[in-house]
This record gives C-alpha cells, structure tokens and sequence, in this order.
C-alpha cells in the first residue's frame, strides 16, 4: 500500500509544473516602449503572458486533481474511516527525500480555522495532504480539500506550493516564491472560478514581479474562459534584468510619474472552443489606493502615440495581430464591449481589474469578492497582515 501511495503522489506532484510562465519576456518586452515613438505592443512576444496563463492554470488544476486521484486510487476514500498517516524518508522523484503527511475523512473533526487571501474569515476541510523536504522546517506543498470526486463543491480546494523546493533548473532562481490557489464555485460571473496568488517573488529574470493574482471565472455556460491579472514590478529590478532596455525603461517610469513601483494590469476573454479565440487588453500603471487601470499607460492623454491601450487577439497558434480598434476585432472574437448575462465583454473585465471590496464598479454589476480583490491596496497589504494568510498553515 505504502508504494503505490508513493507512486500515485509522485505522479501527483511531477505533473505540469513545467508550465509555470516565464515572465521575463512578458514583463521586460511589454514595457520597451518609448512614447511617442513605438506602439506599445511591438510584438508577439509582448503578449506572452495571454499564451502561457492559462497553462498555469491549468498546471494548478491539475496539480491538485492529479494528488486527489491518486489519494483515491490508493483506496483511501473507498469507506469514511478517518485516516491520520506519516511517511518519513520518502523519495520523491522532483523533490529528493520528504515526509508526506496525511489526514483524511475527517468529517467528524474537520480541519477547522483554515484562512485564505482568497475568502473571508476561516474554512473547515476534511482533507489535507502535506509534502516537506527532509531538513526542511516548513512544507513544500499543502492541500485542503472536501469531496474527493469534486474540487469545486463544499469549500473548495485549496493548495499552497514552494516552487524553490523541487529540484529543477527551473526553479533554480525562483527563491521563497509561495503560490496560492484556491478553487471553488461561487464567483461574481459564471460557475467555476480559480485565483491564484504569490508573494517573495524574487525580482529577477525568472520571477521578475514580486506579489500577484491572476483571476480566472468559466463563464458563458462554461463556452468561455475569463482572465484577469495584475503583477506588481519594479523599474530598477526591470533595468537590472534587461539593461539594454535601460533607456527605454527610463523613459518609461519618467512619464509614469518617476515612482519606482508599476503594476501590469492585463484581462482577455478566451473560448474554449478549438480554435481558442481569445481578444485580451493590458494597461501599466503607478495605480493610486483603490483605483482601477486607466485606459492609457500610466493615464497619459490619448494623444500621445502608443499611449492608447488597444486590442490584441489569438488563436490555437497564438499571437495574431494587436493595435486594434474596438470595431477592428472580428466578430468571431470575444467581443471588447459586448458582455451577457452571467459573462463579461473584455472592456468589463478589464474595468474588473485592480479592484477590491471598496471600488466603485459600474450599476448594477456584481460586487467584488475577495478572490477578485487585485487593487494596489491589496497586492501591497501582501507584504503585511494580509499576507500572513498567504502562506503554510502549522498546527495541522
């Protein structure tokens, strides 16, 4: 029994992690612009965040899936016995030697005052697995989750991750990055919706930002995909990873106001239907309190050459074109001003992005729950109290 736990754990925790986005071309390529001079999407590769997300995702979900059936395949849940379970000096391929530690079916004794950045108060589950590293003072992987046969139902699930930890080149330079996602049923628009959130990000080409969240809701009747995202930067770890970009970058934070700190704000609808039609729309911003993306980098005027945030679209083989207009999108696209009832149009969910529960949104639109929370004030509350829920429970 012991080995095949193993083996369904390992299978677990080795599947997609390699489809965790690099952002080095995303964020560095997304802001080599000069104002006046060049558009602000140059390229395909400026729009590399819309093509890699939703594998992040993606990764995310199937991360926790892969543990649960496993869990499930080892005939832990095929009665209620509660289990309470440590193995030590485990080899897991991808991580090295770790403990694994388990407690299940307890729904008698759920696992009760379990915070979140992504809810309010506390949660109870009756599921919880945790994998550390021998000689590792804190777990490189927690899960909380209810129902073996639905992520989505009860409370959710809720999975809390140390990249630094697996023993991968790509990770190599990720540092303490610790990433959240929770999973649940209860979103503003549409069903399903997935938030995942980090902070300690180290600031360098592998992990440029340091705290983010990236919102996605299965909406339309589950036809399409919405997005949303706001990483927090800064220019000198910008200029450090891409000197050559140095003047540009500077010229950047300039007629940005001079602060060090930028946030990117980025929200694209996507079908889920092959050929994946996706229209996505980005902003830069010094952002003030609570207040949500301009229109404009850094609220320039319209006027000024490539300060006028425009359209991108993609399909199956990714980037297609950008720089357009409202009416230039096609119609076969997610539209940028057209929304339904329980979906929103790209310009909506953009005008979702970098909120929290005191924006001011459009009437008669949903109020902003806290997995959709991405205002300046939120992502920098991170580094405080706040984050203290983003991070590995004890106690358990």
């Amino acid at each position: 029994m012991k080995k095949f736990v193993y083996l369904c754990l390992f299978l677990g925790i080795t599947v997609r992690f390699s489809d965790v986005p690099e952002y080095k071309n995303i964020l560095t390529d997304a802001i080599r612009i000069e104002i006046g001079t060049e558009p602000m999407f140059a390229d395909a590769n400026s729009w590399g965040f819309v093509r890699q997300s939703a594998t992040w995702a993606r990764g995310n979900s199937n991360l926790m899936d892969q543990l649960v059936a496993g869990l499930k395949r080892a005939g832990y849940f095929t009665n209620s016995n509660p289990v309470t379970q440590t193995f030590s000096n485990v080899n897991l391929d991808g991580l090295g030697s770790v403990t694994i530690r388990l407690r299940l079916n307890q729904q008698a004794t759920p696992i009760t005052g379990i915070t979140s950045s992504a809810y309010t108060g506390t949660k109870a589950f009756n599921q919880f697995v945790e994998i550390t590293k021998t000689g590792n003072s804190t777990p490189s992987l927690q899960l909380f989750f209810d129902d073996p046969n639905t992520l989505l139902g009860n409370d959710g699930a809720l999975i809390y991750y140390r990249l630094g930890d697996f023993n991968s080149s790509q990770f190599a330079n990720v540092g303490s990055v610790i990433t959240e996602s929770y999973t649940a049923n209860e979103s503003s628009y549409g069903t399903k919706f997935q938030a995942y959130t980090w902070k300690n990000g180290p600031e360098n080409a592998t992990w440029p930002s340091d705290i983010g969240r990236v919102v996605l809701t299965e909406v339309d009747s589950g036809k399409q995909l919405c997005f949303r995202s706001v990483v927090r930067l800064k220019f000198s770890k910008l200029i450090a990873i891409s000197p050559s970009q140095t003047t540009n970058l500077n010229n950047l934070k300039s007629v940005c106001g001079g602060s060090d700190q930028i946030y990117y704000g980025l929200a694209y609808m996507q079908k889920f239907d092959s050929p994946f039609l996706t229209t996505a729309k980005a902003s830069i911003s010094p952002l003030t309190g609570n207040t949500i993306f301009p229109e404009t980098i850094c609220n320039l005027s319209a006027s000024i050459s490539g300060a006028k945030l425009s359209y991108g679209i993609f399909d199956v083989n990714g980037f297609v074109r950008d720089g357009l207009s409202t009416s230039e999108v096609p119609s076969s696209y997610p539209s940028p001003n057209v929304g339904g009832a329980d979906f929103m149009s790209v310009d909506e969910a953009f005008s979702r992005t970098g909120i929290d529960s005191t924006s001011t949104l459009a009437s008669g639109k949903p109020a902003a729950r806290n997995y959709e929370f991405t205002s300046k004030n939120f992502l920098d509350s991170l580094t405080g109290t706040e984050g203290d829920k983003l991070n590995f429970k004890s106690g358990i």
